[in-house]
């Protein structure tokens, strides 16, 4: 049975446009009845809609736990408003039954001046909880906060950590059928975050509907059951949480691949020019992809204007985020050139790189080794390690060959 239909919902919001009040209401048909003059904002062509969702459309059964995915602005934190009613769809219809829950702001509606127990009831009645349930509920929300000695303390003294502490664990404690959470397990310590982790659990175990947003995969991948992938406000993948993250990994990596190559280009002036022609397998076939068990081949054209003392190339492999992974010189190849002059091509024949699966850059400097002087410098070449993809924190840098043996 569905608790939640989203039918061919589209969100806009119009750029450069205010009229969330009477004020700014007032000002407008005054602005039109003083001769239609167009605001700054319209006649410099920013009064422009903008679609947060687009025709999106999913369900959500009763007891499911449904994960949503995305870069920043692509319309996550919209679904949710929408279906907790924050706001309204432009065009589509949304459908829910049962008692809803959005931990979506957490605090909202708390007061400076009032004491953590006031404020447990204030935002315990916002959320739609009875007095009776909220005095139920009470010391089991004050432990999961871990602010006994505190409790009656006004919440303006609170450290930040203390406030999200108090607000996410009277949101937990809400008896809803569905739930709706926004990157709210990220509050507070590690010791915290666990702790919110855990409570998810329990609600999803006792039957909860619950529809999460989290830029946290592993969350995702360990939490829900079914994930969807938002991009530009459309729905771009939709299946296994794992399936669903890999795709968005990839495009994200894709993204910050470019992004970095670009930035890598030299406009410096060298006496020496340097570019690699081409990255190679086994075979000698031209590759961007290449398995972490297989070697690889780089050819490296140069170009000298003048002799070049004591030359030296280096050759740098960096990860998509800028980490250094290794760095080999021609010195460590045989004897160092006294001098180099004219053009040529430079041979570099890589072993196993056991990279784990990511994407890579390959840059090559010509440099002076006895005076430290860069000569050349290529402009960086993007490679892929072919493989699942991981959070770089995660997956580390290197992926080890090893043999598991299980004895009983």
């Amino acid at each position: 049975m569905n608790v939640i239909e989203f039918s061919h919902v589209s969100k806009a919001y119009r750029l450069g446009a205010s009229t969330g009040s009477l004020r700014d209401a007032l000002v407008s048909t005054g602005r039109r009845v003083l001769g239609g003059a167009k605001s700054a904002a319209t006649a410099a062509g920013t009064d422009d809609l903008f679609w947060a969702l687009d025709d999106v459309s999913f369900e959500v059964q009763r007891g499911e736990v449904l994960g949503i995915i995305g870069h920043n602005g692509a319309g996550k934190s919209t679904t949710l408003k929408l279906l907790s009613r924050v706001t309204w769809p432009t065009s589509g219809s949304i459908r829910s039954s049962g008692r809803m829950a959005a931990l979506i702001e957490l605090g909202a509606g708390f007061h400076p001046d009032l004491s953590g127990r006031e404020n447990v009831y204030l935002n315990g009645a916002i959320l739609g909880l009875r007095r009776s349930e909220i005095e139920a509920a009470f010391s089991d929300i004050v432990e999961f906060a871990g602010l006994e000695r505190f409790i009656d303390t006004p919440i303006k003294r609170y450290s930040s950590g203390m406030y999200v502490r108090l607000a996410f664990a009277v949101a937990a404690h809400v008896r809803a059928d569905v739930l709706l959470v926004d990157e709210v397990l990220s509050v507070g310590d590690m010791a915290f975050q666990q702790r919110c982790l855990a409570r998810m659990n329990e609600l999803r175990e006792a039957g909860a509907t619950i529809v999460f947003i989290s830029h946290n995969l592993w969350s995702v991948s360990t939490f829900c059951r079914r994930a969807l992938l938002l991009r530009s406000g459309r729905i771009i993948a939709e299946g296994r949480p794992d399936d669903v993250i890999q795709m968005y990994r990839e495009g994200e990596r894709e993204k910050a691949a470019a992004a970095a190559a670009k930035s890598m280009q030299h406009d410096a002036e060298f006496s020496s020019t340097v570019e690699i022609v081409g990255i190679y397998d086994g075979a000698g076939a031209s590759v961007t992809e290449v398995d972490p068990q297989a070697g690889l081949t780089i050819d490296v054209n140069y170009r000298c204007s003048a002799v070049v003392e004591a030359p030296l190339f280096i050759l740098r492999i960096t990860r998509v985020d800028g980490l250094l992974c290794s760095s080999v010189s021609s010195e460590e190849f045989g004897e160092q050139m006294q001098y180099l002059s004219g053009s040529g091509v430079v041979r570099i024949t890589l072993g196993p790189l056991q990279l784990a699966p990511d994407y890579y850059f390959a840059e090559v400097h010509l440099v002076d080794s006895h005076h430290s002087l860069v000569y050349g410098r290529s402009d960086a070449l993007s490679f892929r390690i072919r493989g699942l993809l991981r959070s770089a924190e995660s997956a580390g840098v290197f992926r080890m060959s090893s043999h598991w043996e299980v004895h009983r």
